[in-house]
């Protein structure tokens, strides 16, 4: 970030000329003529400030005209500051018009609850309410209206991440107009979705929206469409700006306006208008704190690129350097900018979803977040208008943020207990429990971890709270009888027995009950490892199952992670050892089972990786337990401690095997694959269908499964997710004769496919196992085929290049490359519409990589 940024948090703006004058002029002299509509020294044409525009002879589309004479002046007679022709006030006023039936004119409502919280009088404007669900329609409509009729026919093109591309896919629809939007990987899957729904061509192009922007310029220069900035384009601050003039019509004593700053042309629109009508009402900004561009922008007096730390919710302002032109109509106009946490955000979305009934997504939650953080004291009793401007948040997401909330609203909480291991032990301690009045969502026990105890049994419970002030009292009533640990992470709380006043238990401070919460570290989900003691290395934080699953998902980052392990494997960056297996014979005590290891470790990187994969321990399966179990443990590269275990090996095994598949299919698929087939409709198949979804768009996918059932259940699930069509077929070779792309995945030694059945230009991705029996393909297949692995030597043991060698149709030398040499440039992957293989076993870069990724998450 910005290294004054922060300095800008929750501060009035640097000392600037007083904003002054209805037409938007700074007024120095001190005179007062701030009722005289003067124009910038620049502007040659005259025109009316309020004019409003006159339809052209030609013909009407949907009751609106298809040209506008705006009654103002040509662009090259606008006022052009460092470069950038910026909107006027009669731009604004245009757009107002000429939106006013295509958009829906929100209703700005009096909040009784947060008002009450606040002490403000607040005003809800409600732009969530928009048929897309954000104020993104505002501007693209007005963007689509000022098009010529020839660049009607040519079409529009943008980039996007989300709200701004359904915003201009919808009105594209409705005027006629041809949208195509590319959307960067990191896109959620709901919004391509709905985009492709409402007709736009989406192209999912690169990681970032910056990557999305360069590619979209193709289309400009090779289709002649017209490129629309979804926050720095002439027409979108325009038409953002008729929120204000809403809100003034609506509330004319405002005094102040709370807008949620992203690439900055909502709050440009709306400063623009209001303070032009009024400039007495305060212009206030909010940012993330983990983005803060356009604090970053005013301290240094121009636009600057600011680095952001991590993901953030609100996910719609993650815009790393605002729009020049947002940015020179803000300059002067707006008055305040402050920062809000995660924290802060998702306890805005707790908020108004308990006092407000009102779902928005982590950006639209940004202003009413800074309002709860108490950001605003000087706005005590004033009037305030807080824009809710987005309400599109996927529901998997809404269900994480809102649990978060709880956390941090100090409601929900996770603590460890010890107990007698007898009959009636638990039962007392849930008895403690209801009497203080908590509510138990989730209690584990268990009796491994207590080493020095055999006659207790340590309890990990969850509760849902009423507050901070339960949490105290929960904590006075369990320290009385238990020793109790609410500051440490599930699973790592000693088993020595303590006394009620609270002596040290296994080097952890039991706090007495006398110390208040506030005093306490923070009560969360996983907290931090207490420091060593001297001479001794930090102690590993266990993340469980839960906690894994619930924050670690499909995503961009991780097959970008994944994709540069393999091309950092292929620089000799990695150091890999090949795989070790542990059997385990069956006795009376043991087995059968197997353990894999694996792990590496990437040169520059904090982390290093081992995973332990336990398997085939199949007895567990006649106790209905899982047939095995495992755990990446992470190390700190810098002092060879373990930093955390990771729990379990399968859904992280998983997730990095799908993430190499997608890493092959962006690399290795032919131009303009269609079709995908998944061959064995398991955990691999959904992992890597998630996966290749945040890179590559596929339109229609085939599966196959010998249960038949199995398989449908796969399409129809893969389908409402991903939103594109899956297709159950009764055999494999339907599947594959209809694929552009096959996915096989079967653990076993049988074929799967023939080669009569393969388009000659289709990518096969084998993923089934890394067992010495792997074999999914005929040995003729690749024979013909472009063969490429993720690591030649291990392929040639236990991969499907292993049953090619022993069938003498190739060598190791016929191997065309490994996928990390074509990554890096290394070697030329696909030439044209050959067929190719890819064989992927599994390689302890992938381990490294996603071991890596994983904390990064979870710090």
């Amino acid at each position: 970030m910005y290294a004054g940024a922060g300095a800008l948090s929750g501060t009035p703006l640097a000392t600037r000329p007083a904003f002054r004058g209805v037409l938007g002029r700074n007024d120095t002299d001190g005179s007062n003529r701030s009722r005289q509509p003067m124009r910038p020294p620049t502007r040659t044409a005259k025109c009316d400030a309020v004019k409003e525009p006159q339809a052209s002879d030609s013909d009407t589309q949907d009751g609106e005209p298809k040209h506008w004479d705006l009654g103002v002046s040509k662009p090259s007679s606008r006022l052009m500051v460092n470069g950038q022709d910026l909107p006027a006030f009669e731009d604004v006023s245009t757009a107002h018009f000429r939106i006013r039936n295509g958009v829906v004119r929100t209703p700005l409502v009096r909040s009784r609850q947060l008002s009450s919280v606040t002490g403000m009088n607040i005003f809800l404007k409600h732009e969530w309410q928009q048929a897309t669900g954000s104020f993104k329609e505002r501007g693209a409509r007005n963007a689509l209206l000022a098009l010529d009729d020839e660049q009607r026919k040519r079409g529009v093109v943008a980039a996007s991440a989300g709200n701004h591309a359904l915003a201009l896919a919808y009105h594209g629809a409705e005027l006629g107009i041809p949208v195509t939007v590319l959307m960067p990987s990191i896109a959620p899957l709901t919004k391509i979705t709905k985009c492709r729904a409402l007709g736009a061509n989406v192209i999912l192009e690169g990681d970032s929206i910056a990557d999305a922007a360069i590619a979209a310029q193709k289309f400009v220069t090779e289709q002649g469409m017209k490129y629309i900035n979804g926050f720095d384009d002439f027409n979108i601050i325009a038409g953002a700006g008729s929120v204000g003039l809403e809100i003034l019509e609506d509330a004319p004593n405002i005094d102040a306006i709370i807008i949620p700053v992203g690439g900055g042309g909502l709050i440009a629109g709306i400063s623009l208008a209001v303070k032009t009508i009024n400039p007495d009402v305060q212009i206030i900004g909010v940012e993330p704190s983990r983005c803060a561009s356009m604090a970053a922008a005013m301290e240094a007096g121009e636009v600057v690129k600011v680095v952001m730390p991590g993901p953030t919710l609100a996910d719609g302002l993650a815009v790393p350097t605002v729009g020049p032109r947002s940015f020179e109509v803000c300059r002067n106009r707006v008055d305040k900018l402050v920062t809000v946490s995660e924290k802060d955000i998702s306890v805005a979305l707790l908020r108004l979803v308990e006092l407000e009934k009102l779902i928005q997504e982590g950006a639209g939650a940004a202003g009413i977040a800074a309002v709860l953080a108490g950001k605003f004291p000087e706005l005590k009793d004033k009037n305030v208008a807080v824009l809710l401007c987005g309400g599109n948040i996927d529901t998997s997401t809404l269900g994480n943020v809102l649990e978060r909330g709880l956390v941090n609203d100090s409601r929900l909480i996770r603590f460890s207990v010890v107990v007698p291991d007898r009959p009636g032990g638990i039962a007392g301690l849930c008895a403690t429990i209801a009497v203080v009045g908590a509510s138990i969502k989730q209690i584990n026990h268990e009796r491994a971890w207590l080493e020095n105890d055999s006659h207790s049994v340590q309890v990990d419970v969850t509760c849902e709270l009423t507050g901070p002030e339960m949490a105290e009292r929960l904590y006075q009533a369990l320290s009385e009888q238990y020793p109790v640990d609410f500051t440490r992470p599930k699973s790592v709380l000693s088993g020595e027995r303590a006394s009620k006043q609270g002596e040290a238990l296994g080097g952890v401070v039991i706090s007495p009950p006398s110390v208040p919460l506030s005093s306490r570290p923070s009560v969360s989900a996983v907290a931090s490892v207490p420091p060593p003691k001297p001479g001794q290395l930090p102690a590993p934080i266990l993340y469980d199952y839960d906690t894994i699953v619930n924050n670690v998902k499909p995503s961009a980052a991780l097959v970008a992670a994944v994709e540069d392990a393999f091309g950092s494997l292929a620089n000799g960056k990695v150091d890999v050892p090949m795989p070790m297996h542990i059997g385990i014979a069956e006795t009376a005590n043991a087995g059968p089972g197997d353990c894999h290891i694996k792990g590496g470790y990437i040169e520059g990187a904090p982390t290093w990786t081992v995973k332990l994969a336990n398997v085939s321990f199949y007895k567990n399966v006649e106790k209905g337990l899982p047939a095995g179990s495992g755990v990446f443990v992470v190390c700190d590269a810098a002092n060879g401690a373990p930093k955390a275990i990771l729990h379990e090996n399968r859904y992280l095994t998983d997730l990095r095997t799908g993430a190499a598949g997608a890493v092959a299919v962006k690399h290795l698929a032919v131009k303009g694959a269609k079709s995908v087939a998944f061959i064995g409709t398991g955990v691999i198949a959904e992992a890597m269908a998630r996966s290749t979804a945040t890179v590559y768009g596929f339109t229609e996918a085939f599966a196959y499964s010998r249960n038949t059932s199995k398989a449908q259940i796969f399409c129809d699930k893969m389908s409402t997710e991903l939103g594109y069509s899956f297709n159950a077929c009764a055999t494999a070779e339907e599947a594959v004769r209809a694929a552009d792309v096959v996915f096989t995945q079967t653990p076993g030694g049988e074929w799967v496919l023939e080669e009569g059945w393969l388009k000659p230009h289709a990518l096969i991705v084998c993923s089934g196992s890394d067992q010495p029996t792997k074999n999914e393909i005929p040995p003729n297949v690749l024979k013909k085929a472009m063969v490429v692995t993720d690591i030649t030597a291990q392929c040639a043991r236990v991969g499907e290049v292993r049953s090619a060698i022993a069938a003498g149709v190739m060598t190791e030398k016929d191997v065309h490359a490994e996928l990390g040499q074509i990554i890096s440039g290394q070697i030329k992957g696909r030439k044209g519409k050959e067929l190719i293989v890819c064989d992927l076993t599994g390689t302890g870069a992938q381990d490294a990589a996603i071991g890596s990724y994983v904390m990064n998450v979870l710090d």
